[in-house]
């Protein structure tokens, strides 16, 4: 994929990521060679243009953070690329179940050779009845032959809005660039979702959601988000302490999730 390396300083976060923590535990001796974070965001024909690239600026300036950090704290050249892949035709993408959602991506990417292996694949789905299917799911990673996630952005933009649409595409890249091997040296355990950081808002009685984070920070139906996710879940990074009237989101990352993310990128 082609360097982006000059527009790293001119795209910038809605909000700005938090410093990492343990950093140094990142270094290693030895140079180890360049790499491109590299994703590409598909869609199913029904996904409207304006939500499409609203969700890839999303999951650009995500990504960003991830590599910008892990260039500064590795000892290797990190730069990323996100783009707009292409549109699947009507009936490509099968939803019934999470297993067809992945595996009639894979099929759909193969058999028009837009499978990129250095790149996850993130389709977006329009299935905002399927909760089966829930609002995404990873099943690998980058360094592991053009994987796919999918996030489904039918059921957020219907049920919440736009601002948990954009962190759960977010949220089901950044499985794909940690695992629980380097989430637990961060945080003492192997959930990823515990990277994740529910921030208190300003008033005192609000909270604010990191991605990783994102439809767990309450497990009931319609609280946090209107269909809360069914995976891991322990302690965040950092909690609120106290029940919040309502809730916001942004796609900043946690430090917990910039440092886990630097080590996984440190390994591959």
């Amino acid at each position: 994929m082609p360097s982006r390396r000059a527009l790293l300083q001119a795209v910038a976060a809605s909000a700005p990521a938090l410093a990492p923590t343990g950093a140094d535990s990142t270094r290693s001796d030895a140079v180890a060679s360049p790499m491109t974070v590299g994703v590409a965001v598909h869609r199913v024909r029904s996904i409207p243009d304006r939500t499409f690239r609203r969700v890839v600026r999303a999951v650009d300036r995500g990504v960003e953070q991830v590599a910008r950090n892990a260039d500064r704290e590795l000892d290797r050249d990190v730069e990323y690329d996100v783009v707009a892949g292409a549109t699947a035709p009507r009936g490509t993408v099968v939803t019934n179940t999470r297993d067809a959602v992945y595996r009639s991506t894979a099929n759909w990417l193969d058999a028009t050779d837009r499978r990129d292996p250095d790149a996850l694949h993130l389709m977006l789905v329009d299935a905002p009845l399927q909760q089966s299917i829930g609002y995404g799911g990873n099943r690998s990673h980058v360094k592991y032959d053009g994987p796919v996630s999918y996030a489904n952005v039918g059921a957020t933009e219907r049920w919440d809005d736009a601002a948990v649409t954009d962190n759960m595409a977010v949220h089901e890249v950044l499985h794909g660039l940690v695992t629980p091997y380097d989430a637990r040296p961060v945080i003492g355990r192997g959930c990823e979702h515990d990277l994740g950081a529910v921030i208190p808002a300003g008033d005192g009685r609000g909270a604010i959601v990191t991605p990783l984070a994102t439809a767990y920070a309450e497990t009931t139906v319609g609280g946090e988000t209107q269909w809360p996710g069914s995976g891991c879940l322990g302690h965040f990074s950092q909690d609120v302490g106290y029940d919040p009237d309502w809730w916001g989101h942004t796609y900043a990352l946690s430090p917990a999730t910039l440092a886990a993310t630097a080590r996984y990128l440190g390994r591959i």
